[in-house]
């Protein structure tokens, strides 16, 4: 008679808490441009530096909650609009470097958005 081959659990990555905004049922960009300080049923998390650079956001703490008129849905989501999605970028590099200096941004990010 065959056994299964015990298997190992993957080990989950603690994710670290948002240091741009808090999980509170409101979204950073309705805030952000309209003032909207209102509950959101659906919120959904956005990491602020993508592609190569999603797993430093998240090490980092560069997320924030968006609903989803501003994360994929819409003109007005940052995944179609070039200006919302550098808005964010922005404010991402504003909040690092309150801890942080502008050049181990740059390394960290490759490059600087505020400039």
């Amino acid at each position: 008679m065959l056994y299964p081959k015990p298997t190992k659990k993957k080990k989950r990555k603690a994710h670290k808490a948002s240091i741009m905004h808090g999980r509170d049922g409101t979204c950073y960009l309705c805030m952000m441009l309209n003032q909207d300080y209102s509950y959101k049923k659906t919120l959904q998390e956005h990491h602020v530096f993508n592609g190569p650079n999603r797993s430093r956001s998240e090490a980092e703490g560069l997320k924030v909650f968006l609903c989803l008129e501003h994360h994929t849905a819409g003109p007005a989501a940052v995944h179609n609009n070039a200006e919302n999605m550098l808005l964010l970028k922005r404010e991402g590099q504003r909040v690092y470097e309150r801890d942080h200096t502008r050049e181990e941004f740059t390394a960290a990010f490759g490059r600087n958005y505020l400039d």
